[in-house]
């Protein structure tokens, strides 16, 4: 999962990019979630429970350079030039509370815009794209692969072997929502996330439990369950228009991990490294 590779870029591809994204500047509309932020009711039941978890809140200092031998190890945290806005107060890693499954959902944060699990609106219909996280093109749509179309998996001229080409379309690259061709996130660095940043500060811890509230109103606590995108029935994700060939699509559909958390139908069962090889 944490396999870097290099994606060459035409200048004029980085060009068109960067017209693109100034362009967007100015033209981008109000993004979804912003607008649903901003029209957000405060409830009594939301108001205290964000009070519970703020009075309960303990900071977390990430470690630089953590290695648990034999398996783990991580030299830094990998920054991005655009970061979600829920990075103002949430870790990188931001999953934490289910033992069992945090490392693997965690996984996704590379890959996963948190709007394309947490944001999903019952009266909205969104179609998902890669948007580029870093780089040149980063705060940008980029197109997908045409996968079988392409002939995805190329063949190195030294070893006359096939490449098995990632599906990002480009480095740092995640699937995020979109609605009538706009993406509907906010990222850390817009006006609206730098505002919502200096009212936390300013406020009190009521504030702050009212501003939480309002914030997290438009999402879904508990993401998708696996099968949403991973299952062959009306997957959440369309595979192939992200760009995937059959082959990269069967596996996505049969990945181990996925059948071996079907398992598990309580949040207190164990689990057994055994398990995952059956």
């Amino acid at each position: 999962m944490n396999r870097q590779y290099r994606h060459p870029v035409s200048a004029r591809f980085v060009m068109i990019a960067a017209c693109y994204f100034m362009l967007g500047t100015f033209t981008h509309a109000t993004p979804l979630y912003q607008q649903q932020v901003e029209s957000a009711k405060v409830t009594d039941k939301a108001l205290q429970k964000a009070r519970k978890q703020i009075d309960e809140h303990v900071d977390i200092k990430l470690q630089d350079k953590l290695a648990l031998a034999p398996f783990h190890k991580r030299d830094k945290q990998i920054e991005m030039a655009k970061q979600p806005i829920c990075m103002n107060c949430h870790l990188p890693l931001p999953h934490r509370k289910n033992e069992r499954s945090r490392s693997f959902m965690n996984m996704h944060s590379r890959y996963i815009a948190c709007e394309t699990c947490h944001l999903r609106p019952d009266d909205v219909q969104f179609s998902y794209q890669w948007l580029a996280y870093d780089g040149p093109l980063a705060g940008t749509t980029v197109p997908s692969r045409n996968g079988d179309q392409a002939k995805q998996d190329k063949t190195d001229k030294a070893t006359d072997k096939p490449v098995k080409m990632p599906l990002p379309p480009y480095k740092n690259a995640r699937i995020a929502p979109f609605l009538n061709a706009e993406w509907v996130i906010s990222f850390k660095d817009s006006d609206f996330a730098k505002q919502i940043a200096r009212d936390w500060k300013e406020a009190n811890d009521e504030q702050r439990a009212r501003l939480k509230v309002r914030i997290h109103a438009p999402l879904k606590e508990e993401g998708p369950a696996c099968q949403a995108c991973h299952g062959k029935e009306k997957p959440m994700l369309d595979l192939s228009e992200l760009g995937a060939t059959s082959r990269q699509k069967l596996a996505i559909q049969r990945n181990t991990v996925v059948r071996f958390f079907e398992r598990y139908k309580k949040d207190d069962e164990r689990i057994r490294i055994s398990n995952i090889l059956k």
